[in-house]
């Protein structure tokens, strides 16, 4: 679980920042996360984690809609611009989704993270409108920092997640299995975006891409075959995180070799497979949860 939370968060900020890599106002870069608060004598659940997980999903959909307005804001073509206005009800509804996801949160020690993660979300969404709003203009460097805000909030929310001390048993079997497979499939995709943005690697330690790609290739065949033995209840949403992560893997992957002007592009596909990834994870938390 802690690979899970530190690969997220690093993620976070470097999808948001592919997502404007053209712009051409002042961007802040976030900080560095919060170090994850004590949790001496707390213990979470699998159901903290399953809603914890949805907060991560509602908020990766809001950075996707995000992100095909600001493509849309920095086209060339007037007509491509005005465009941006119409992703505006799916920013909308994707803010929502982020206030809703929060408000399910009911742990004590997860509330403040995920109000942070709300609030930066709200902000950024609001920002973005008005933005789509006025085609025209540039983009502020008012957009810049509130994007920027919104992935440090999401960084520190997810990174707090490593500190977490679980009750129960550790899964068994296929479950194990799964899990596994999940982690290696997050090592690959946290390999990758380290390469590419969030930080640069050693030296004496470079990156391989290639066996980052065949070790990734081989975790998703082994989450399928695990998935195929898991009880009908999480099958389906094993498979489903499998298949979105593996579409997660090819966009990071190309985003390696991509000239600079197509990487916004596969920065959106990446969102989009991440957010799917993102929500099946939490439905598969959730099943567990309630046995």
């Amino acid at each position: 679980m802690r690979l899970l939370a530190r690969a997220s968060s690093a993620l976070a900020v470097a999808a948001l920042l592919l997502a404007a890599c053209k712009e051409k106002v002042q961007v802040v870069t976030p900080a560095a996360p919060p170090k994850p608060a004590a949790t001496q004598g707390f213990t979470f659940t699998i159901r903290d984690l399953a809603l914890a997980t949805a907060v991560d999903a509602s908020a990766a959909r809001l950075t996707l809609a995000g992100s095909e307005i600001e493509a849309a804001l920095l086209a060339r073509d007037p007509a491509e611009r005005a465009k941006a206005a119409g992703h505006v009800p799916t920013l909308d509804a994707d803010r929502a989704e982020v206030e809703q996801a929060v408000a399910r949160v009911t742990n004590g020690l997860d509330q403040p993270g995920a109000a942070r993660v709300q609030a930066a979300a709200k902000e950024y969404a609001a920002r973005l409108a008005a933005a789509a709003q006025a085609p025209s203009a540039p983009l502020t460097p008012e957009l810049a920092a509130a994007r920027a805000s919104f992935g440090e909030a999401l960084a520190g929310y997810r990174e707090s997640r490593a500190a977490w001390r679980f009750s129960g048993s550790p899964p068994l079997g296929p479950e194990r299995e799964f899990v596994e497979a999940r982690r290696d499939m997050e090592r690959a995709e946290t390999g990758f975006m380290s390469r590419t943005r969030v930080a640069p690697r050693e030296e004496g330690h470079e990156f391989d891409a290639a066996s980052a790609r065949m070790a990734g290739q081989m975790a998703v065949q082994k989450a399928r075959a695990a998935a195929a033995l898991l009880t009908p209840a999480l099958q389906p949403h094993a498979l489903r995180y499998t298949a979105a992560q593996e579409k997660v893997l090819e966009a990071v992957n190309a985003i390696q070799t991509a000239r600079e002007n197509e990487k916004p592009a596969l920065a959106r596909a990446y969102h989009a497979a991440k957010a799917e990834a993102l929500a099946a994870l939490a439905d598969y938390f959730a099943v567990v949860s309630a046995r």
